[in-house]
């Protein structure tokens, strides 16, 4: 029995491994844990690269037949921007404005423990003339927020309006010296005045203000809470007391309620000749508010309102020459993985993270026009301007770029360009940054606008956060244009200027104050012709008065009067 029973305990552990074996399998086998993970984290990195790299490809064919593509030089400017992050919300702005009698200025917001800066352009560079001014920014451990310019005393020349974390600041220009005073207006403890849009909504000469309010820093529980109740700053509208003290109207306009909100403008967006608004929720929509001539407002449903985004810069501008002005808003785009950027959404709520654009149908109605002109399927994008760079009398649009909070765009291969896009005669916006070496990979917050070069064409300010700034001067060598000077008075806030053309063409350009995000352009309207010579151009203001200027020269400047009222 002893002897048939060991053949058969034999037979039982034929093929099985001992302990000792099975241990060393074990260990043979760990030791390429570690290539593995290797692997696999270069994995994932080659994966971002390649998502990264392919979200800067221009996702569009669009034509440039028949296109003047204008050429810049670069110029950077030797002031860098401090951006301290556990105390700083990701913004800063600058602004065009006119000094003295000669050729605009350019500012820039300093961040955290910095000073503003001014700059003059001179024989061929931007020289710094802070000093020479008298701007002194008193509570240097503010971070400026956003500048604009507006001619507040009526004196001639540009005063400053600044916007800081906890205060905003009145500078006052007497002769080329700018001096400051805070002035006292009723924030909520919790917000940050981001920027301001600015109006005379009870034409009384002095201008009110809607404060753009974003929650501190040191309280924001996050960049992607859509339904959080009471959650953000809190916007207000501040009426003008016509001393420059303020009261808060928010609430008897029916525009109380708090969200976090970049942008705003004042525009006359149904041409009845008062002042509208419209807002930029940061993770929410875009809201469009009717003025119903009481001083009271209505939020008027538009092709946003049903959907979630998240819009930050307002361009303004009549893309298409109907004499009613349309929006550009920035938006997140193809950067945000969605499963990241729709926050707490729920399943019944949808994300909508393409750039907008609002076609002005008339009587309040808009159509999103981003598919058919080409604009919906571009990347994370924040500030943006219409300006007609080429001078061919069609509306162009500059947008900032680039997310300094974005691990991806630590990197400077991985960032994006900035996006350069000319208008072709279809109506489409073809991007032509590189063509035309306008090409910015820097943290760009804002785009500003001015004929720096006095060369007849605007020119192009990338204000960059965490960095410097950068200046993309034109290389304009035609005449095929008309400036229009109107006084940078709160009266011409949404004037237009209307242009005939002797080739039978109607160009209509917008004066808007505080376009882009947290900054403002040059006060001058310049009006492209593409070389035809002008019939008349009519400057028509809210206030119902108008002035007319027959045949004007090309490459003239017409200067306008401070409007009187009707």
């Amino acid at each position: 029995m002893n002897n048939s029973s060991a053949p058969h305990d034999h037979a039982s552990n034929h093929g099985q491994d001992s302990p000792a074996k099975k241990k060393k399998s074990i260990f043979s086998f760990l030791k390429y844990i570690p290539v593995l993970l290797l692997l696999l984290v270069a994995g994932l990195a080659l994966f971002v690269v390649m998502r990264f790299l392919n979200d800067a490809k221009i996702p569009y064919t669009v034509s440039t037949d028949g296109i003047v593509i204008p050429t810049y030089d670069e110029i950077e400017l030797p002031f860098s921007h401090n951006y301290v992050k556990p105390n700083q919300i990701q913004a800063t702005g600058g602004a065009a404005f006119n000094l003295d009698d000669g050729p605009e200025e350019l500012i820039l917001a300093g961040g955290q423990d910095q000073d503003d800066v001014i700059y003059r352009f001179v024989d061929g560079k931007f020289e710094d003339i802070t000093s020479e001014t008298g701007y002194t920014k008193e509570n240097k451990s503010e971070a400026t927020m956003s500048v604009t310019s507006l001619d507040v005393d009526r004196d001639g020349d540009d005063d400053l309006i600044v916007t800081r974390k906890s205060s905003i600041w009145l500078y006052t220009n007497g002769g080329g010296k700018l001096t400051g005073q805070k002035l006292n207006v009723p924030l909520d403890d919790n917000t940050t005045p981001l920027s301001i849009a600015v109006a005379d909504l009870n034409r009384d000469g002095h201008f009110d203000m809607y404060v753009c309010g974003y929650i501190k820093k040191e309280l924001i529980e996050g960049y992607n809470i859509f339904n959080k109740e009471g959650y953000g700053g809190r916007s207000a509208l501040l009426m003008n007391n016509g001393d420059n003290t303020f009261t808060d109207k928010t609430k008897e306009a029916g525009l109380y309620y708090k969200h976090n909100t970049f942008q705003a403008v004042f525009y006359d967006v149904d041409v009845d000749g008062d002042e509208d608004l419209v807002v930029a929720h940061d993770t929410g929509q875009v809201r469009t508010w009717r003025n119903n001539g009481d001083m009271t407002f209505e939020n008027v449903k538009n092709p946003n309102s049903d959907v979630y985004s998240y819009p930050m810069g307002i361009a303004v501008g009549d893309y298409d020459n109907d004499g009613r002005v349309d929006f550009f808003f920035s938006n997140t785009g193809t950067t945000a993985p969605p499963f990241m950027a729709k926050g707490d959404l729920r399943a019944d709520q949808t994300y909508h993270p393409d750039w907008i654009m609002f076609h002005n149908d008339g009587n309040f109605e808009f159509t999103d026009t981003a598919d058919k002109t080409k604009v919906a399927d571009y990347e994370f994008s924040w500030g943006c301007i219409f300006e007609d760079f080429n001078l061919d009398g069609r509306p162009d649009l500059a947008v900032s770029e680039n997310y300094v909070d974005l691990p991806p765009h630590k990197l400077e291969f991985l960032r994006l360009p900035g996006r350069f896009l000319i208008q072709n005669a279809d109506g489409e916006f073809a991007a032509v940054g590189t063509e035309a070496c306008v090409v910015n990979k820097g943290f760009s917050l804002s785009t500003i606008s001015a004929d720096f070069n006095q060369d007849g064409a605007p020119d192009l300010v990338h204000v960059n956060l965490a960095g410097k700034s950068k200046v993309f001067l034109s290389k304009n060598t035609q005449q095929g244009f008309v400036k229009v000077q109107l006084p940078n008075v709160v009266e011409s806030v949404s004037a237009m200027v209307k242009a005939e053309l002797a080739d039978g063409r109607t160009i209509y350009e917008p004066f808007v104050k505080g376009e882009g995000l947290c900054s403002d352009s040059s006060p001058i309207v310049t009006v492209g012709t593409g070389g035809s010579e002008v019939k008349s151009i009519e400057v028509k203001y809210l206030n119902g008065m108008s002035q007319t200027f027959d045949t004007p020269a090309l490459g003239s400047t017409i200067g306008c009067e401070i409007p009187a009222g009707s």
